[in-house]
Order: structure tokens, then C-alpha cells, then sequence
């Protein structure tokens, strides 16, 4: 290699990485596994496990069986080949669509190709892939549970729709402001009783065999019927219009017709509110900041949501400017509040001078002016806020005889069809301005929020280079985090030890699995254990000497424990340090176990024979949990993470964790329950016999093994 090395990672790398560092909890996703072995079955579950997912996965084999798992639970997911002549993935789709169950098939073949896919996709599943492709596997499972989330979200929206419309029905009968509903074809369906009020009709009498218009002068029908043809062209924009209404007797009175879209008993229409006033202000002085004279913070807020919602039906589109002043709190502490005003007022008044009425300023809080920008093309909300950058830092103000500048940085969001809802909006605006005065140092700098593709970020060769980085300039670091038993122990403190990346822009650093959670880089992993063993065995050694006996249980890869040298120079690292054999417990994934039973058992071996205690994690997730329990005979189990996070949700989750923690019991294996965030499973975990828990709620990993243990 020439030249100089880069070490640090690609920026959607670790756009990656910190987005799932974060997840401390993992997303449980319950997989059938139709026709499958446990050799194919156990990688899939490795390769989700890296992927930060937490599969809870069940082997069916028959139709019989199949039906049977379909009444137990709800599935996410069914992974299945189709072989001939065997119940298979084109079976499942047959009976699921008898059933109508909404459970996504992803049909695994040797070879993917075009007539493959197409024929599968005629038999109605997901998608085809062949097993060996795993990335694309890990893509198009994520790809096909964020769809099933999505469809399964529509069906509860759904369901609150049809119950919301109930609800406004009944508030509709009982408003006092008159209402009525029109279908498309401007024919009344539904007037409430303060409508009947209003016109003087009878109380039997809602007046639905009278068109809407026969309630208004003859002169203002046609500007009526223009008021509701626009508003049938507008989608959700309200129509307001002052006409001269009727009433039943033949007087008149002046009033507003508010028009806008509406949903009614399942059908689209038109909803016309009728106020007897002439008041249709909707900006009032209550709206008005009173140090920059902008709109405020509750009519811009209320303003957004409206664009957001116009943008979802398509061809409304705009954008949200953020602009947020850099040196705000500096302008405080030298001037003070209220000349500071001053130049927010000056301010204010610049982008008034710039920026068209048809848009919409508002001071959004107290160091933030907002902007919505009624134009569809991004380029153009780029251009203006690279205007008012460059304005509002050219711009001197006189502040009691002192000239003051300042400047801002400003973050654009667009809002079209896909947008969320206006509170995402107004955050997603803020990172982008964030972002800008991160990038300009010193901020004056504009930006433009962009989505994350993190399923197409770049994890390459960069990684590993980064990876060997820190391993020659020791940038790693370790930390702890204690396991703690449940009932009274008298053995001393237990850690896990956890390994982190330091970067610069990252306090709390980055795990470096999540860099090669996908891929197979086996010298690169065993390189990682020794670092992480001989970094352990330096602390216990100085912990010793203070006469502290704290056990750790370090975590090793497939990788370390599958290379019998490995056993001798841990041997070697034991004598060197003067490590007491019996302070140390290697943890292994149960999933990395099942790939390599052989040499699982080799290793186990070979600890026993060191002194060392076995540990398996993520236990209970694979069909052969059981099995490598009898073989490995563990000293501990930890628990899946998913075991915690379902318990307490059902009985039936609660009585399967019990049944768990019972077998372990007794066959002598003590169990460490993970991811204990709160105290509401303090009690249920101590009720089923757990031994050791460990979580967020006890303490997160820290530099130092110094929990206090109560001995």
C-alpha cells in the first residue's frame, strides 16, 4: 500500500452505525421457518442477530404443524425453499390466502433468476433470493417486515378512522355552530339540528330535500356554487366566502360560508360550516410576536400542519426553513434582553423586505425564525435561504450607538407527499440546521435535510482498515457493566466487558461488531478477542493487587473459539497476567454455536481443562437450544433479550419464560436475565427463580469495574 492511510469511516458508515448503536433494545421478529434444517436455519438467525434484530424463530416441517403455529401467534415472517413433492412456501401462500393471514413468504432458492422470481411471485410470495445471497436476504427481510408494519399500522388506522367518524358524527349532531354535508355532486346527506335552528325549520325537518343553495339570495348562488367547485378542487384547503343567506321565512342575514373536504359515513364529501358574522380573521393580535411583529410560534405551528396535510394528496408541495442565529446567547450576555430585541427586530424587518406575503414568517422560539415557503421546488427554498444567510451577516445594526452583526445557519426541509407529520418536520429542519452550523464551523451556513439510506451504506474495506487502525494506535477502549445477582451471593462482583471504537465526534464510542455484522472477516475478529482478553487481564491484574476479585465474562466471536491455537495462547495470557482461571467466563453466541457444533465442543473442552466457565448467550432463539445445553454443559445461560422484552405481554409469554428458567434450574445452570430497563420486571424475574440480571436500570457500561455489590 502507498500513501497516506485513511482511518477514519465513511460518513454513511457511521450515519450507520450511530442510528443502531442507539437501539439498545432489539426489535423481537417471530419467524416460521417452513421446510428448512437447522444447519440453514441457525446462519439466517446469526446474520439477523447482527443486523441488530432479535429472531424468535420456529422449524415446521407439514401442514399439520404449520396450522398449528398459525393458531399460536402472530407471525411476522415465513422463510421457506420449495421442494418437490414437500409442503413448501407454495403451499403456506395457498393456505394463508384461505385464511387471509397477512404473513410476508420469502421463497429461498439455490439460484435466483428472472423466471424463478416471476414464477414465485405468481404464487404470491414476498420475493425469491437464494440463501447463499445474505446480504440481499437481510435486505429484503427488513424491506418486507417494514411493509408488513406498515400494512398492519393502515389496518389500525383504519379502524380509528371508522371509529373517529362515529365520534364526529355524534359531535356534529350536537355542535351549535350550523353544519351541513354535501356530496360531490353538492346533494345534502346530513345537516345537524343547529343547521334546522338557524334557517327556521322544524325540528323534523333536517331541509335534505333542499339543495344548499336554496338557503342563500339568489343573487350569491353562483358565487356559492364557484365556492364549492373550488373546494372540491382543492382537496383539504378550506374555501371561506361571505354570502347572504336565507332563511325559511324569506329573511336574510349576512354570513360565512366555511367549505372544505370532508369524510362522512364512508364517503367522500363536502363540509359547510355557516357562522352568522363577519368575522373571518384567522390571524389575529393573539398571533403576533410582539418583539419582531412575525407571526408566532402557534400560527406557524398550525399553518405547517395544514401544508403538511394539503402535500400528502400531491401537486402542494413546499418547503420549511429553519433558521436558527448562531451567537444568540453571546448577544444576551454582552447586551442584553432587550437589546437584543432590538436585533431581532432589525431582523425581522429584513426578511419582510425579502420574502414575498405569500409565504409565511414566524418566530418559531425565541432564537429561531421559521419560514414556510409556499413554492415546489427545493432549489428555489435553497436559493432564498442562501439570500437571507448571506443578508442577515452583511447586516449592521445600531444598537444604542453600537454596530452589531450576527449571523445564522438555516436548515431547509422539503414538505411533498411523503412527508410526516408537522412536529418531524419542524426536527427534521432543526438537524439540518444543525448540521449546517456544524459544517461551517462557525455556522453561516445553509443545508438541506436528506434521508439516510442506511440499507446502502458503504461497509467495505474502509471499516477494516479503521478496524486495524485502532488496533495499532490502540483506540479501542473497554468498559463494564455489572451482572448482579437476585438472591444473596457471597462470590464477589460480576462485569461483562464491552468493547468500543473511540471516535471523535462520539463520547460514548462505537461498537465495532456492528461494523462486521454482515460479513466474514475471521482474522479481523480473533485480533479483536486478543485485544479485548489482554486489555481485561491488565485491569483484573491491577484489581488484584488492591486484593478485588471481580469475574468478567468477555465475549468471543465464532471465529476465536473455532482455532485450536487460540486455547494455548489464552493459556499462555492466563499464566502471564496471574489470572485465577476461574475469574474469567467466555460468553458465545448460541446462534454462532449451532453453526459449529464440533468445534464448539472442542473449545468447551478445552476451558474446562483451563479452569475457565462457559456462558452461552442469546440463548433460546434457535431449534437447538436444548441440545447444545445437554453438549456444552454451560456454567451459565444468558437469556435472549427477546425473552425480557415479551414478558409480562401475555400469559402465554410469561408462562413459557417460566417453563425456560425451570428446565435451567434444574439441570444445575444458573441464568442471566439481559436488558432489565426498569423495575416493573424486577418482581416476575426473582418470582420464576432468575439468578442474575443485568440492564440500563443497574448501570450502563462504564470505564471502571466499581459497581457497588452490596457484599
Amino acid at each position: 500500500m502507498s500513501g497516506q492511510v485513511t482511518t477514519s469511516a465513511p460518513t454513511g458508515l457511521f450515519n450507520r452505525v450511530v442510528s443502531e448503536k442507539r437501539q439498545r433494545l432489539r426489535k423481537n421478529i417471530q419467524i416460521l421457518f417452513l421446510g428448512l434444517t437447522a444447519e440453514e436455519v441457525d446462519p439466517i438467525i446469526t446474520l439477523l442477530r447482527g443486523a441488530r434484530l432479535s429472531p424468535r424463530g420456529q422449524q415446521v416441517q407439514s401442514a399439520e404443524e404449520f396450522n398449528v403455529a398459525l393458531s399460536e401467534r402472530s407471525w411476522d415472517i415465513i422463510l421457506s425453499p420449495q421442494v418437490e413433492g414437500q409442503f413448501g412456501a407454495k403451499e403456506a401462500a395457498q393456505i394463508l390466502q384461505r385464511l387471509s393471514k397477512d404473513i410476508p413468504i420469502i421463497q429461498l432458492v439455490p439460484n435466483s433468476d428472472s423466471q424463478t422470481l416471476l414464477q414465485g411471485l405468481k404464487a404470491r410470495m414476498a420475493t425469491v433470493i437464494s440463501l447463499e445471497e445474505q446480504e440481499l436476504l437481510l435486505i429484503q427481510i427488513r424491506r418486507q417486515l417494514e411493509h408488513l408494519e406498515t400494512r398492519r399500522r393502515l389496518r389500525i388506522v383504519e379502524a380509528e378512522l371508522a371509529q373517529t367518524d362515529k365520534q364526529c358524527q355524534a359531535l356534529v349532531s350536537l355542535a351549535g355552530l350550523p353544519i351541513i354535508y354535501l356530496s360531490n355532486d353538492f346533494l345534502p346527506i346530513y345537516s345537524n339540528p343547529a343547521f334546522a335552528e338557524l334557517f327556521g325549520l322544524d325540528e323534523n325537518d333536517s331541509g335534505l330535500h333542499e339543495t344548499l343553495d336554496k338557503f342563500t339570495v339568489f343573487k350569491d348562488r353562483d358565487q356559492l356554487k364557484t365556492a364549492l367547485e373550488d373546494a372540491l378542487d382543492s382537496g383539504s384547503h378550506k374555501i371561506k366566502t361571505e354570502l347572504k343567506a336565507r332563511r325559511i321565512d324569506g329573511t336574510n342575514f349576512q354570513a360565512t360560508f366555511t367549505i372544505q373536504s370532508a369524510h362522512y359515513m364512508s364517503q367522500d364529501c363536502l363540509q359547510v360550516m355557516i357562522s352568522p358574522n363577519n368575522d373571518t380573521s384567522e390571524a389575529t393580535f393573539e398571533n403576533i410576536d410582539p418583539t419582531t411583529r412575525l407571526y408566532d410560534g402557534n400560527y406557524l405551528v398550525n399553518a405547517l400542519e395544514k401544508a403538511a396535510h394539503r402535500a400528502l394528496t400531491g401537486g402542494a408541495d413546499c418547503s420549511l426553513l429553519y433558521i436558527r442565529f448562531d451567537n444568540y446567547s453571546a448577544l444576551q450576555s454582552e447586551l442584553g434582553v432587550t437589546s437584543t430585541d432590538i436585533v431581532l427586530s432589525d431582523i425581522a424587518d429584513l426578511l419582510q423586505q425579502k420574502i414575498n406575503k405569500t409565504h409565511l414568517c414566524a418566530r418559531l422560539e425565541e432564537d429561531v425564525f421559521a419560514i414556510l415557503f409556499h413554492d415546489p421546488s427545493p432549489d428555489k427554498a435553497m436559493k432564498l435561504a442562501d439570500l437571507l444567510c448571506t443578508s442577515i451577516a452583511q447586516l449592521k445594526i445600531d444598537v444604542t450607538g453600537t454596530v452589531v452583526t450576527t449571523s445564522c445557519s438555516i436548515g431547509v426541509c422539503s414538505i411533498n407527499d411523503n412527508a410526516p407529520d408537522y412536529i418531524e418536520l419542524i426536527e427534521r429542519a432543526r438537524l439540518a440546521a444543525d448540521e449546517a452550523r456544524n459544517n461551517g464551523q462557525r455556522g453561516n451556513s445553509i443545508k438541506l435535510f436528506e434521508t439516510t439510506a442506511e440499507e446502502t451504506a458503504d461497509i467495505d474495506d474502509a471499516s477494516i482498515t479503521m478496524i486495524y487502525d485502532a488496533l495499532k494506535h490502540d483506540k479501542f477502549r473497554i468498559l463494564f457493566q455489572p451482572i448482579v445477582a437476585l438472591t444473596s451471593s457471597n462470590e464477589g462482583g460480576n462485569y461483562e466487558v464491552f468493547l468500543r471504537l473511540q471516535d471523535n465526534n462520539d463520547v460514548e464510542g462505537l461498537s465495532p461488531n456492528i461494523f462486521l455484522s454482515t460479513l466474514d472477516h475471521a482474522d479481523t475478529n480473533i485480533q479483536i478477542d486478543k485485544w479485548v482478553i489482554e486489555h481485561t487481564f491488565m485491569q483484573m491484574a491491577e484489581q488484584l493487587k488492591t486484593y478485588q476479585r471481580s469475574r468478567v465474562f468477555i465475549n468471543l466471536t465464532a471465529s476465536f473459539y473455532q482455532d485450536p491455537e487460540d486455547l494455548n495462547w489464552l493459556a499462555d495470557k492466563l499464566k502471564a497476567f496471574r489470572i485465577p482461571a476461574e475469574l474469567v467466563v467466555f460468553q458465545v453466541s448460541e446462534s454462532d454455536l449451532s453453526t459449529s457444533q464440533v468445534k464448539a465442543e472442542q473449545f468447551r473442552f478445552g476451558l474446562k481443562q483451563l479452569g475457565c466457565k462457559f456462558c452461552i448467550k442469546h440463548f433460546g432463539i434457535s431449534e437447538n437450544r436444548e441440545l447444545l445445553r445437554i453438549k456444552l454443559k454451560p456454567d451459565l445461560i444468558k437469556l435472549d433479550g427477546s425473552y425480557i422484552q415479551d414478558l409480562g405481554s401475555s400469559a402465554e409469554a410469561d408462562q413459557v419464560f417460566a417453563e425456560l428458567i425451570k428446565n435451567l434450574k434444574h439441570a444445575d445452570i444458573r441464568s442471566i436475565a439481559p436488558l432489565v430497563e426498569d423495575t416493573r420486571l424486577m418482581g416476575k424475574l426473582w418470582q420464576v427463580g432468575v439468578n442474575y440480571i443485568q440492564g440500563y436500570y443497574l448501570q450502563p457500561p462504564t470505564d471502571e469495574m466499581n459497581y457497588d455489590f452490596f457484599e
